[in-house]
């Protein structure tokens, strides 16, 4: 079976974007913090370290810089080809002026509230967001050899909508999922799904 590791980026620098500014109309789009790049380091080494390091075909990101600065170690460590970055993977919050990571949060922001109930903010179009992320990870399954493993760099978000659709669940956004937190599906040859772990964080559990 081909499995995707599917990996939350490490925690972002708030952001905001100056109205008027080069960025208007795209986006809110910042970088690790120092605690992210540590925590982008830490998955790298435990990655490298991992017996199925030589069973990793392809690392895979997002086109958010979040995820592509957390992909990098990865890179360096296992010497593999620059990941290809792939735009449907981009979390629901793409294109917002503001970005906030979960610990600067108001707790009080409507939005805010009903992403920890376990639904979409109110922003974002639930049907299309959820096609492309499984149209995008499927087509990467679908690329890999058998027992071969793709590393998948992206965002809670992706990931959450991802494991629902296979697990049936009516809530898109179930699992709190850490920081550089690893959860792996399984993908069999005829394309059947299953989820074999969520939320692994054994290698940066002192820095969440």
């Amino acid at each position: 079976m081909t499995q995707l590791v599917l990996v939350r980026h490490g925690e972002p620098l708030a952001a905001t974007v100056e109205p008027g500014g080069p960025d208007e109309g795209v986006g809110a789009d910042p970088g690790l913090s120092a605690r992210g790049r540590r925590q982008a380091e830490r998955f790298a080494a435990w990655l490298a370290a991992t017996p199925e390091r030589d069973d990793v075909t392809e690392i895979v990101t997002s086109t958010m810089r979040r995820s592509r600065e957390t992909a990098d170690p990865a890179v360096r460590l296992l010497g593999a080809p620059e990941p290809s970055a792939v735009e449907d993977l981009c979390e629901f919050d793409r294109g917002r002026p503001t970005y906030r990571p979960v610990h600067e949060r108001d707790p009080d922001d409507e939005d805010w509230k009903a992403i920890r109930s376990g639904v979409y903010p109110s922003f974002v179009d639930g049907p299309a967001f959820t096609s492309r992320v499984v149209a995008a990870l499927d087509a990467i399954a679908a690329r890999q050899d058998p027992r071969a493993s793709a590393v998948v760099v992206c965002h809670a978000g992706v990931i959450n909508t991802y494991l629902a659709v296979i697990l049936g669940l009516e809530r898109p956004l179930t699992f709190p999922l850490h920081h550089t937190s690893v959860s792996r599906v399984l993908v069999s040859r005829s394309g059947a799904r299953r989820v074999s772990s969520v939320n692994e964080i054994q290698h940066v559990e002192d820095l969440r």
